[in-house]
């Protein structure tokens, strides 16, 4: 590597490492006030709160992990100040009198982008289920002020796409999985209208079926009006041979999709085809926009690229800052609006998943391949 490479990558590192330490303190002191009784409470060491913490950073949420969410945003931030920096005192002016062009200086900057994004891939798919894993299993065993509570799930909705029904499990035990309690069931027709409704104060898998205690029922009309009322509760178990949804079905729903590698969660969508329609397609809209998360580092950095450069002495620091915040900004709009118009199926969900990376890869590349 050139002197001039490590020189750049030098003034790129630090106020990347500030930015990204910054970021993942705010994270873990803002987690830490509400879980630092709990702490107290369970008798945890120091070391073990780090370890916790180390594993909360990569431990998925909803999306993706942490950790791998801000790292574009930190390398957009640093990129741009250091760039801004370069300018001021017109160093980028003196390299490039030297006979190396502005896109040449700029190529340290878009390997660590490069980098950042092969990196952040493989914390989220390698690391972060592990992690996640790890932090929910810890909560459970050592933070839970109701240890049997950590395994219960309340009030968890099971879409059957296939065969059109939606239930509403009221308590589920992860350890019996086959004993669920307070249960409704929606049944709809093909046409998406209601057309039954079951209440059972549980159930029971056996014998490769359900059994409904207390069983009652509701059916509705072709206008969804209720034909009569609800029936009385059942004095006998009944069996629910239609009912084809297993309890695995109901584990595996519930385990998704934090615990799972981009690449599982696609197994999982091809192994239940139940799961379809419009749910099928949120789900896929969730998994391509986890796996462009990464990748948004890459386009970042070429979005603080061409706006840092823009700074010298005389167009001053301000307007590479507005430009490159205005850049983010936008940056992210197109991010939630891909993401609306996928899941109203108003857009492919790989499209809306990558969306926001073609369009600033496109940008980005146009700008950064202009600049003299």
């Amino acid at each position: 590597m050139k002197i001039m490479d490590r020189y750049l990558l030098r003034h790129f590192l630090v106020p990347f490492g500030y930015v990204m330490t910054g970021f993942c303190l705010l994270a873990v002191v803002l987690d830490l006030f509400d879980k630092f009784p709990s702490f107290l409470e369970a008798g945890v060491g120091p070391a073990t709160v780090a370890w916790y913490y180390l594993n909360f950073l990569f431990s998925v949420n909803g999306g993706a992990p942490f950790i791998v969410v801000v790292l574009p945003i930190a390398m957009f931030l640093g990129s741009l100040y250091a760039l801004i920096n370069l300018g001021r005192h017109n160093e980028l002016t003196a390299m490039r009198a030297s006979g190396v062009s502005l896109r040449r200086l700029m190529g340290p900057f878009l390997i660590a982008g490069l980098v950042g994004s092969i990196l952040g891939s493989a914390a989220q798919e390698v690391y972060g289920p592990g992690a996640t894993q790890w932090t929910k299993n810890f909560a459970r065993q050592r933070l839970a002020r109701n240890p049997e509570d950590a395994f219960m799930i309340k009030d968890h909705p099971y879409h059957a796409g296939v065969a059109n029904r939606l239930w509403g499990i009221g308590v589920f035990d992860t350890r019996r999985p086959g004993l669920i309690r307070r249960v409704k069931v929606q049944q709809n027709r093909p046409d998406g209208s209601l057309s039954e409704e079951m209440f059972a104060e549980r159930a029971e898998w056996l014998d490769g079926a359900w059994w409904f205690y207390g069983l009652q029922r509701r059916a509705y009309d072709n206008r969804e009006e209720p034909v009569g009322p609800l029936s009385e509760p059942a004095e006998q178990p009944v069996e629910m041979r239609t009912l084809t949804e297993t309890p695995d079905d109901f584990l595996s729903e519930m385990r998704y999709p934090d615990l799972l590698s981009s690449r599982e969660m696609f197994v999982y969508l091809d192994s239940h085809p139940a799961i379809s329609g419009r749910l099928r397609a949120q789900r896929m809209v969730d998994i391509h926009a986890r796996v462009a998360t990464p990748w948004a580092c890459m386009a970042l950095i070429l979005l603080s690229v061409p706006a840092g450069a823009l700074s010298d002495r005389r167009h001053g620091a301000l307007r590479s800052v507005g430009i490159g915040i205005a850049l983010l900004f936008s940056f992210y709009l197109v991010l939630f609006l891909g993401l609306f118009l996928g899941k109203c199926a108003l857009m492919a969900p790989w499209l809306a998943g990558w969306l926001p990376d073609i369009v600033f890869f496109g940008v980005g590349g146009v700008m950064t391949w202009r600049l003299r």
